[in-house]
């Protein structure tokens, strides 16, 4: 005798299933539920229901996961469509729950806290489901079935007390939450499953978590026609307000939801500083931004990078001392896991990464620093730092970039009230001191003492000038004010600093008796400033005398 059983595929079994579950429900749905919502309510039930069925028939097609349609499609991935519409849809009757404890009778009050835990709590599964957060959290999925089953108590309970189209919103949530709870908790442990039902064999494994997606968005619209139905009990005709909550809610919380990825191109266009730096591991920095005081540095970083790459990065900030090239402070973190829509894995996306570098409270002030930023990926034990291969950016070496250079400031005492000289710039030479000989062949000590009346944003240099009265001969020094701990474009207002430099005198320098000079120029065109003193006449040549000094031979 022949075998009378039938041989089905697995896709084809998934979708009649759903079919069945889908068309009875909906059927009764709208013939005895639906009917009873406010135009408004009524319509933003048929939407939800529509989308959710075009995404479950899209999402039961057999489209290899890998495949990009299959990633954004599939009823089993992360933070892609079906997902998302399964988080605002729950996020929707959270927000309908809430609105509807506020518009009840004041008098109502065990219906309101009904309601209200009813929305803190699908509010909760919203945010978990895009989120995971109950992954392999026993004790979060016990408090969601036990709080579920007090909900349900309650229901069961109002539906008791209550007559007519109010007992159909209660039975209605009842089913809807029972529908929910099963798809989520009882089915969510079976991925795949290998069936047999009598004389039905179906070839190839069960994919069950479209069954429990299936269950999910069904139980969860029921739950919300039932919580419109509350609603448009409660209000009647819908404010304009309620209107445009109800339609705009869904709108924000997705929006919230994939902030991540609108948000670091939103930033990136507004925010950021633009740069053009790309490093050997495909990763590119497109921009970032700085938030800066005197114990911390805030930085944002906008990389690009495919999402499979960018989880095996990591990235190195330090402090960098201009004049020792010394790292006073650094921070290494790894790549912030985040999560998109339409992330597409084969797709290089804008990333926002903080890091918050703390600036240690000995951390020299006064001194010029780079603020640089290097790449590295995690092999194994190792920590590759990658080559950059082109930058619009200052590098140190081949695998640092320089993101900002500036100076840790410190209180200065008063300046001086006799200065020497007033610069054209607001720079002002307070004080000079210099011995009234020195030794040919010996170091000469001069300490120069500068302030700044308004912040610099140009680079100086310092000439030092000795000239012989009898010969007529010079010696010419030249270098910068503070030296390179603190170049003069970093000079801030209100700044009092000091520097002695240390001349070395040439062995065969003539003995005799020397002028004095010194004076600022500008390193780009070597224009010297004008200085004046302190009655305000002019300095000749901009050169300001500094008085006689003495050489001798050394004894």
């Amino acid at each position: 005798m022949e075998s009378l059983d039938l041989l089905v595929s697995a896709d084809a079994f998934i979708r009649v299933v759903v079919f069945l579950l889908y068309a009875p429900i909906c059927l009764i749905a709208l013939r005895w539920l639906v009917p009873g919502l406010s135009p408004t309510a009524r319509l933003l039930a048929l939407v939800m229901l529509a989308a959710q069925i075009l995404l479950l028939a899209a999402g039961l097609e057999n489209i290899p996961r890998w495949d990009t349609r299959g990633w954004l499609l599939g009823l089993d991935q992360e933070w892609n469509f079906p997902s998302t519409f399964a988080s605002a849809q729950l996020a929707v009757v959270g927000g309908a729950a809430l609105l509807t404890a506020l518009l009840a009778p004041p008098r109502q009050n065990l219906y309101r806290l009904n309601l209200v835990v009813i929305g803190a709590l699908f509010l909760l599964f919203a945010w978990d489901e895009y989120f995971y957060l109950h992954e392999g959290n026993m004790p979060l999925k016990l408090a969601y079935v036990t709080v579920g089953a007090l909900i349900a108590a309650a229901s069961a309970k109002l539906a008791l007390r209550r007559s007519g189209r109010a007992r159909l919103w209660q039975i209605s949530l009842m089913a809807g939450m029972a529908l929910y709870v099963f798809g989520a908790v009882v089915l969510e442990p079976f991925h795949e499953s290998d069936l047999q039902f009598f004389f039905l064999e179906i070839e190839g494994s069960v994919r069950v978590y479209n069954l429990e997606e299936a269950l999910e968005y069904l139980g969860v619209w029921l739950v919300l026609v039932a919580v419109l139905g509350k609603l448009s009990a409660a209000k009647g005709r819908f404010s304009l307000l309620a209107r445009l909550f109800l339609f705009l809610w869904p709108v924000l919380w997705t929006a919230l939801l994939t902030r991540d990825a609108w948000l670091p191109r939103v930033e990136l266009r507004f925010l950021a500083q633009p740069a053009a730096v790309a490093f050997e591991s495909g990763t590119q920095l497109l921009g970032y931004r700085l938030e800066r005081d005197r114990e911390a540095v805030v930085l944002w970083l906008y990389p690009s990078a495919w999402r499979s790459h960018y989880r095996e990065t990591g990235f190195s900030v330090q402090l960098i001392d201009q004049a020792s090239g010394q790292s006073v402070a650094s921070r290494s973190v790894h790549s912030d896991l985040q999560f998109y829509l339409l992330q597409i894995p084969a797709v290089a996306h804008v990333y926002r990464q903080k890091i918050v570098l703390d600036i240690p409270p000995d951390t020299p002030k006064k001194r010029a620093y780079w603020l640089t930023l290097a790449i590295w990926r995690e092999r194994g034990d190792d920590f590759v730092f990658q080559n950059v291969q082109s930058s619009d950016h200052k590098l140190l070496g081949d695998k640092q970039i320089v993101l900002d250079e500036f100076v840790l400031r410190a209180e200065d005492a008063v300046p001086s009230a006799a200065p020497l000289a007033d610069f054209e710039n607001g720079i002002t030479l307070s004080a000079a001191e210099l011995p009234e000989r020195a030794s040919r062949g010996a170091a000469l000590p001069i300490r120069f003492t500068w302030t700044a009346a308004d912040a610099q944003n140009e680079s100086y240099v310092q000439f030092f000038h000795l000239g012989h009265q009898a010969s007529g001969e010079w010696q010419v020094y030249d270098q910068q004010p503070l030296g390179a701990r603190l170049p003069t474009r970093f000079w801030y207002k209100g700044l009092t600093d000091s520097e002695t430099w240390q001349v070395s005198l040439p062995a065969d320098l003539a003995p005799g008796l020397y002028q004095v000079f010194t004076g600022l120029y500008r390193l780009d065109d070597h224009a010297r400033l004008a200085a004046t003193d302190f009655n305000g006449e002019p300095y000749v040549d901009a050169r300001v005398p500094l008085g006689d000094l003495l050489i001798e031979d050394r004894e």
